[in-house]
């Protein structure tokens, strides 16, 4: 997670409040304080990281602290596997609650492109035990016939999340609604199923811990359907877009509708 440059401040003058000392800050640190046998480092990217044994205590404060300042309840959105060639687009909403922001925090959820597959995989599980939310997979064959359809990516993803936004804000009534940039029509295309709620739509919406815990679902997804395709189809597939001249070189031709995004190149380039 990441703190704001209000919510830094705020933590900070709480934790002096209560006792904890200043240190000497590690270098890109804004600073460290140290509260009994627990120790909190602050960054200057909002970033925190937690130390000592009363580490669990030092959550909590920060949790409360997030919480004051966080509009509830929140949507967020993200997607995986726009850009790659091979495998299933993902798409991913996650209503957060005060019970489920709190358990982001504690899981110390973060952008899924800085986790490893274990972690995306062990935190998409605690994260959908808590959290309401919805996923939309569009496998390779289901992905092409909608982008014969749309003719554009946008304008498919576009769809999908007008749809999983709606009915989630339905259903939730949420205050904010934040989804990670996918293209620039997205604003005007969502603004009408939100239902009042404030939308937020921006890159690197990752910041925020919804919309974290969204790309953490998403990717958890696309690793799993992808596992999936590799066993049913008996071949293996990259994660990224590397090796695949080699790759189509080596796919029956009957199976590239089932396995890839037919509008690539094969460079994986739209």
């Amino acid at each position: 997670m990441k703190l704001s440059s209000s919510e830094k401040e705020k933590l900070l003058k709480k934790l002096k409040a209560l006792g904890a000392k200043e240190e000497k800050p590690p270098e890109h640190a804004q600073y460290r304080l140290r509260l009994n046998d627990a120790i909190l480092t602050v960054y200057k990217s909002g970033s925190v990281v937690y130390g000592g044994k009363g580490r669990e205590k030092l959550k909590e404060l920060v949790a409360e602290t997030v919480l004051s300042d966080t509009e509830l309840p929140r949507i967020g959105c993200d997607e995986a596997g726009k850009g790659e060639f091979v495998g299933p687009l993902v798409v991913a909403c996650i209503v957060a609650d005060e019970k489920c922001l709190k358990r982001l925090i504690e899981l110390g959820v973060k952008d899924s492109k800085k986790l490893s597959n274990e972690k995306v995989e062990e935190l998409a599980s605690e994260i959908t035990e808590t959290c309401h939310g919805k996923v939309k997979l569009l496998i390779p064959e289901k992905y092409n016939r909608a982008y014969s359809k749309f003719k554009n990516i946008n304008r498919l993803l576009e769809a999908v999340y007008r749809e999983i936004v709606s009915d989630l804000c339905e259903k939730f009534s949420p205050k904010v609604v934040v989804v990670d940039k996918f293209s620039n029509r997205a604003e005007e295309v969502l603004k009408d199923v939100v239902k009042g709620a404030r939308l937020e739509v921006r890159p690197k919406a990752e910041d925020d811990l919804a919309v974290a815990a969204a790309s953490i679902v998403a990717k958890a997804v696309r690793l799993k359907t992808m596992k999936e395709l590799e066993k049913r189809f008996k071949v293996k597939l990259p994660e990224g877009n590397t090796g695949l001249a080699e790759l189509l070189k080596k796919t029956p031709k009957e199976l590239h509708e089932k396995l890839f995004k037919l509008h690539f190149s094969v460079g994986g380039k739209k």
